[in-house]
């Protein structure tokens, strides 16, 4: 993993293209939307979509009676992570904390469409675990987001994740991931003067001022509480949890957009003060470029795992995905 902090030399313009994709990554997939963000460039976009020199993965299913392949040479995926602890360094043993927050952000330079896909933290799937001395002790079924807490000696917690991830969808292969801590939220609240939303839930055992019907402007800890409460509120699910996650989303982006048009300095601003608070498997020039290639691209409508909520054995909410609708949706998104 890397930590990836930028000088004061750099430019504006270049904070700016990085920042988009890292907002995103900071707050519960921001990103999906970050990219359109960056209007101002004037440079002739790269051309993809050809299917010349294309050649079909090692990745296929059975599927409806026919052979399907996996379109890995027209596809880039990035997984979003939100992880529940105020720091990402590195902690002891299933000490890594847990991915409150996944989504797959699937790039398909084909169709030149962008994807986004939201996997519920309580879905139950097979996860890879390691001992104490990070040796590799086999696979266990349980909620996904406890993979980012199992970490061995060359795999991290995020890259533990995004391996569980693969195995959930079928052999989809996540080219990066972006995990960021909880303590960027309320800071890049704050930064935006607060974001305003209407509650369609009570959420006063959260915070006196979170009343349904209410139109309230959340600070930083409202914020958090907004969008990160949930045994104790509504019907205590991660679903109604991920609802008000996409709600909140959209006001940031509005008030997201009305700094930048005031300020032409604010994103440099807020890249300053969430610096830390981010990690990513991919290198800057990475970032940058994908940034920068796939700005025009159209983005479909968000997408969320097929299932069933239920609570487990251990009293703890579950989300079991509907197999068969689920390889569905995964061929139509990611195989030919």
């Amino acid at each position: 993993m890397t930590n990836y902090p930028y000088g004061n030399k750099r430019s504006v313009r270049r904070r700016h293209i990085l920042m988009v994709l890292l907002y995103g990554a900071v707050l519960l997939g921001v990103l999906i939307l970050g990219f359109v963000l960056d209007r101002d460039k004037e440079e002739e976009q790269p051309t993809f979509g050809s299917l010349e020199g294309r050649f079909d993965s090692d990745i296929y299913k059975d599927h409806d009676g026919q052979t399907v392949n996996y379109r890995e040479r027209e596809i880039t995926n990035y997984l979003l992570i939100g992880v529940d602890q105020t720091t990402l360094e590195a902690s002891d043993h299933q000490n890594g904390g847990q991915a409150d927050f996944l989504l797959v952000l699937s790039i398909d330079r084909r169709h030149r469409t962008i994807t986004p896909v939201m996997i519920d933290r309580d879905t139950v799937t097979d996860v890879a675990t390691y001992g104490i001395f990070g040796d590799a002790a086999g696979k266990k079924e349980m909620q996904i987001c406890l993979a980012q807490a199992f970490s061995g000696r060359e795999t991290s917690g995020s890259e533990n994740t995004t391996r569980a991830v693969t195995d959930l969808l079928g052999g989809v292969k996540i080219n990066h991931y972006i995990a960021m801590d909880e303590s960027g939220i309320p800071l890049l609240n704050d930064m935006l003067g607060g974001v305003s939303v209407t509650l369609d839930d009570d959420l006063t055992a959260l915070d006196p001022a979170l009343k349904k019907g209410e139109t309230v402007t959340l600070d930083g800890a409202m914020a958090e509480k907004f969008v990160r409460g949930r045994m104790t509120v509504a019907d205590g699910s991660n679903a109604s949890r991920m609802e008000r996650q996409k709600v909140y989303i959209k006001a940031l982006l509005r008030q997201l957009e009305i700094k930048m048009e005031k300020d032409s300095s604010f994103m440099a601003d807020l890249l300053e003060a969430l610096d830390g608070h981010v990690i990513s498997d991919a290198g800057e020039n990475t970032l940058i470029g994908d940034v920068t290639a796939y700005q025009t691209y159209d983005w479909q409508p968000l997408q969320m795992l097929p299932g069933t909520h239920e609570a487990g054995e251990d009293g703890f909410m579950e989300f079991h995905p509907d197999a068969a609708s689920m390889e569905d949706m995964v061929v139509e998104i990611w195989f030919d």
